[in-house]
């Protein structure tokens, strides 16, 4: 979903800016499309915000004063030398979902199909989908029906009627007003593309062969996990669950350690399921409470809060897996910050029966970049970038005339073909700063 129509310099083109905005802040990264198309990371950078929930901003004015920061952290680090005018940002939270809309046009006489009237129809959906407090962010167009006929391109046809079978994917109208808001009040820069953040991380991990013939990937973030289903590379289906990673930290902290030694303790001994680990060993934490003997768990017991943490995070998810399955001859891909908690690839085909990989987006990444970008918490931002990529190369490739009438279609994603491809964090390790060391004694209970 673009906003407005651009006219970039050669260098705008090649180094783009992308945003995340999630729970744990705001998380920023500078890039450069390589002359083989490959994805150069200049730099990152991250703060802390408080007030952003499920996609939304909660205080745009306090939101925008970190925005302009990191942005200016960001140019400094990444040796821009001008300031950082356009940005993209994927968009995504809780509730946010796919509705199906059929759209009809009939008429008195048979008329040619026009590529206007397709956009109409497009439009159509944002105009006649009425709830409240709900948004259009994206219309993808499953099939058309032309006088009983199913057929993917029906411009240039005659025809007595016409039905278009959509998929709209709706979300809390705060995400973009919220959003908009904050940027209405950081000077001389904008957001100038939103895809979804579905897509974004989708395109980042998956092959267009998975995306054809049928695949799912799951993004494992802090503050939610979320579940996009490909098939003919369509996005067939949308679920974020509002749990993440972040609750498994408060989970273990409920032990009487601080949140520092229990992030650190997931990271570095947490497992998903009690019955992957062969041989428990007693960890050793300093108490949370000054002055209080040190708190000593067995890594068995930390895997059951964990896994019961997840149990509860995946339960929507796995119900939606199993009706799905035959679906999804490429398993499940995942990819995010939580994806690397140990054995999370075990844990998911024990509980779905389906084939599981780690997403890898190293492919699109420069070979001559910092490693630490490989990274899975990087994989959102990447695809952010690869597709902001492709959208102003567009922009610079087409004509005045022709550069608006695209613009009218990308608004809520009109002028996808149907069989299109999409163009359309790790757990933080820390530095050995918290007490975590294994005890002398395997103990089965804290």
């Amino acid at each position: 979903m673009n906003l407005r129509k651009k006219k970039y310099n050669a260098m705008e083109g090649k180094q783009l800016v992308a945003l995340d905005f999630a729970g744990t802040g705001i998380r920023a990264i500078a890039a450069e499309v390589t002359d083989d198309d490959t994805i150069r990371i200049l730099s990152h950078e991250h703060r802390k915000v408080d007030g952003i929930k499920n996609g939304i901003i909660g205080q745009p004015s306090g939101t925008a004063f970190n925005v302009a920061a990191v942005l200016k952290e960001l140019q400094n680090s990444a040796g821009l030398r001008n300031p950082i005018h356009y940005l993209s940002a994927a968009v995504g939270g809780r509730g946010m979902k796919i509705i199906p809309f059929t759209v009809e046009r009939t008429f008195r006489k048979r008329q040619l199909i026009t590529p206007e009237l397709i956009d109409e129809m497009a439009h159509a959906c944002e105009q006649e989908y009425k709830q409240s407090g709900s948004l259009v962010y994206d219309v993808i167009p499953l099939r058309y029906i032309v006088d009983g006929h199913e057929m993917e391109k029906p411009e240039d046809q005659k025809a007595s009627g016409i039905v278009g079978e959509y998929h709209l994917v709706v979300g809390n109208e705060q995400i973009k007003s919220q959003l908009q808001k904050c940027m209405e009040r950081i000077y001389n820069a904008e957001i100038d593309y939103m895809p979804l953040s579905a897509e974004a991380f989708s395109l980042a991990v998956t092959s267009q062969e998975e995306r054809e013939e049928g695949c799912a990937v799951i993004n494992f973030g802090d503050s939610s996990t979320s579940l996009a289903i490909f098939n003919d590379s369509i996005l067939q289906h949308l679920m974020v669950v509002p749990l993440g990673g972040q609750h498994i930290t408060r989970d273990i902290e409920e032990t009487g350690i601080s949140p520092e030694s229990a992030e650190k303790l997931k990271c570095l001994k947490g497992v998903c399921m009690q019955q992957l680990i062969e041989r428990p060993v007693n960890i050793k934490i300093s108490n949370r409470t000054p002055g209080e003997p040190p708190v000593v768990l067995t890594d068995r017991f930390v895997a059951l809060i964990i896994e019961a943490r997840l149990d509860e995070m995946m339960e929507p998810i796995f119900a939606e897996l199993k009706q799905r399955q035959l679906e999804l001859p490429h398993g499940i891909v995942i990819t995010g910050g939580g994806s690397k908690l140990g054995k999370l690839k075990e844990y998911l085909e024990l509980r779905t029966g389906l084939y599981v990989r780690h997403g890898d987006h190293s492919h699109l990444l420069s070979p001559d970049g910092d490693p630490r970008y490989k990274n899975p918490e990087f994989s959102q931002l990447v695809g952010t970038i690869l597709l902001a990529a492709s959208y102003r190369r567009e922009e610079q490739q087409q004509s005045p005339a022709v550069k608006e009438s695209s613009q009218a279609k990308k608004k809520s994603g009109r002028g996808k073909s149907i069989g299109d491809s999409i163009t359309q964090g790790i757990f933080r390790f820390f530095e050995d700063d918290t007490n975590l060391q294994e005890a002398d004694e395997p103990k089965e209970q804290v």
